[in-house]
């Protein structure tokens, strides 16, 4: 027996808000190793999904995934929370590393429909996104929870003006081969919402002043609107290849973190490394 609408959408709502309560609550301590924590948790259980995506042929390869991804984040965590002066430097490398990733080799692998994340070079590509994701939410608040609830909310008003705009004004689909229910039209509108939220909050976060700066944190905002999209069509299209409908079954109604998250592992290290050219997030 399938589950009526009614019941799935009380089962997302649930889901939702208790998810909403535990991470409102951990902020709200003002803890950053707690809150580094919370996100690491997210992480394991997104990389868990994520291996199950990759379809790895053996255990050695699974294990070698699993690995990297160790290796990163705790590398990573010794550096924010042991080292006595993390270097903003090696951060803003880092994040470079994958913000290279999403200008150029993830258009490339959603052009060809095909992503290879099983096999050596490419089962790093997982550990690296994610990691890169934990570092900048880590950052973010360490710099002030105003500047993560910013960078957070940018792929939800591009998310909800994508879904709103799409279904009254869509006509053109933007990618049918792997997410057949996005349009062109609500990408240029979910463009938009993410251009106003990020020049909006810029200017409120005091990182631009002048009519100049704010036009500039506008397009900026647009490039981090595409690459939500860009986010989500990636993870697409590796449940397409591995089959899945969803990612996981780990948040009722949701589906899995990774059906969450598959947006901010491109805009989140993306948008902390444009911050760190303006704010010191170290």
């Amino acid at each position: 027996m399938t589950a009526s609408p009614r019941s799935n959408l009380q089962q997302r709502v649930i889901t939702a808000v208790l998810i909403a309560a535990v991470v409102i609550g951990t902020l709200a301590t003002g803890s950053a190793p707690l809150w580094a924590a919370l996100v690491a948790v997210m992480c394991v259980c997104a990389m868990w999904e994520g291996v199950r995506l990759s379809q790895a042929a053996t255990t050695g390869l699974r294990a070698a995934q699993w690995v990297c991804f160790a290796v990163l984040l705790s590398g990573l965590c010794w550096l924010f929370f042991v080292a006595n002066t993390p270097n903003p430097l090696l951060l803003r490398a880092f994040l470079l590393v994958v913000a290279i990733f999403w200008l150029g080799v993830a258009p490339r692998q959603l052009s060809v429909r095909s992503i290879s994340i099983a096999t050596f070079p490419g089962l790093v590509t997982l550990p690296l996104l994610i990691a890169g994701a934990w570092i900048s939410a880590v950052a973010l608040q360490r710099l002030g929870v105003a500047f993560l609830i910013a960078v957070l909310v940018i792929t939800v008003v591009a998310d909800i003006a994508g879904y709103f705009v799409g279904r009254k004004f869509g006509r053109v689909k933007l990618a049918p081969a792997i997410s057949p229910g996005k349009t062109r039209e609500g990408a240029i509108g979910g463009l938009a919402a993410a251009a106003l939220w990020t020049a909006a909050s810029a200017f409120y976060l005091g990182l631009v002043s002048t009519a100049f700066e704010v036009a500039i944190a506008a397009v900026l905002g647009a490039g981090l609107g595409a690459f939500a999209v860009m986010g989500d069509l990636w993870e697409s299209q590796l449940k397409r290849q591995a089959g899945m409908k969803d990612s996981s079954q780990l948040l009722p109604g949701h589906g899995g973190v990774l059906d969450r998250i598959d947006a901010q592992l491109s805009v989140l290290p993306i948008a902390t490394l444009l911050i760190s050219l303006v704010k010191p997030v170290l």
